[in-house]
């Protein structure tokens, strides 16, 4: 048993920021009312949800010229009509905010394209980053891990409608330890980046009624469906991240011994290519190949040149 391995059997609770564990918790519709409450921790108050139906994550595409539909990490909409995309990104890439721009449009547009004359509801979208975003001025970002973005007047901030918002929650920058959160936000944020480390439940877990999320992200709680399933997902995720890491590797040699900094990224780059075009023929989707590589959409679309 490898190391990576025999330090995930001894996992309690799934880490919400893997693959495995994004699906284990998101993907179980018996966890709607702890989504919620993760949902309502980064939504404003006028738009905090109390059922939510959860919505096929699979769309018709096309997106780029390799594959035909489109693929959500998790999506629902509420009794108003309002959708909820979250959307899980582990590792950098330079235009994750556009992708998102993107992916919100899509479903806000799909609402229009259904006969409700553009009097449709909003669409939220919130990220959960494992990386951090490249704020351009870093220094009003001290200490800040939310971030929310729409379409508002410039100098007024008068808003006309409520469209579409993209939030981002910044999990790669939250570095405080447990006893250290003290506000309700910081404790979500918590627990949300460190579920995989726990041994216990946080010490203020029972007074912010996370004891249903932490249920829901327990594997031992797990049936032998969804624990067989939930075991499949992280075996395929240890072995797509030792071929990143080796085919990354193997292009950083040969881009080094082009001696070129150049060179060494486009080797990078391209070991990065050579593992997304075996996600992609083994038939995972082109935002799941996006999510784990990091790879930009042109990167994508130059492997069908």
């Amino acid at each position: 048993m490898d190391m990576v391995k025999e330090n995930e059997s001894k996992q309690k609770y799934v880490d919400i920021l893997s693959l495995g564990g994004f699906n284990a918790f998101f993907g179980d519709e018996n966890n709607k009312d702890e989504v919620i409450k993760i949902l309502n921790e980064f939504l404003p108050e006028h738009r905090k949800v109390a059922k939510i139906r959860f919505m096929p994550t699979n769309h018709a595409g096309p997106i780029l010229n390799v594959s035909k539909e489109f693929r959500y990490d998790f999506m629902c909409e509420d009794d108003t009509g309002a959708v909820f995309i979250v959307e899980l990104q582990k590792y950098h890439e330079k235009p994750w905010f556009k992708r998102c721009v993107s992916y919100a449009c899509r479903a806000y547009d799909k609402q229009n394209r259904a006969g409700k004359d553009y009097d449709v509801p909003p669409v939220y979208l919130i990220g959960l980053m494992g990386t951090a975003i490249d704020h351009p001025n870093k220094e009003l970002w001290k200490n800040r891990y939310i971030s929310e973005y729409t379409f508002m007047e410039k100098d007024t901030h008068d808003l006309l409608g409520e469209t579409i918002v993209i939030i981002f929650a910044e999990l790669g920058n939250f570095d405080k330890r447990e006893d250290e959160c003290v506000t309700r936000q910081d404790r979500m944020l918590y627990m949300l980046k460190n579920s995989g480390k726990f041994d216990a439940p946080p010490m203020w877990s029972s007074q912010e009624k996370y004891d249903g999320i932490l249920a829901a992200l327990c594997i031992d709680d797990y049936d032998d469906d969804k624990r067989e399933k939930y075991e499949s997902d992280m075996k395929d995720e240890r072995q797509l991240r030792s071929q990143l890491a080796a085919a990354q590797e193997i292009g950083e040699i040969k881009g080094r011994e082009e001696g070129l900094k150049e060179g060494r990224e486009q080797g990078r780059t391209e070991g990065r290519l050579a593992v997304a075009r075996r996600m992609l023929e083994a038939g995972v989707s082109i935002d799941q190949v996006a999510t784990f590589t990091g790879l930009t959409v042109d990167d994508l679309a130059k492997m069908n040149d």
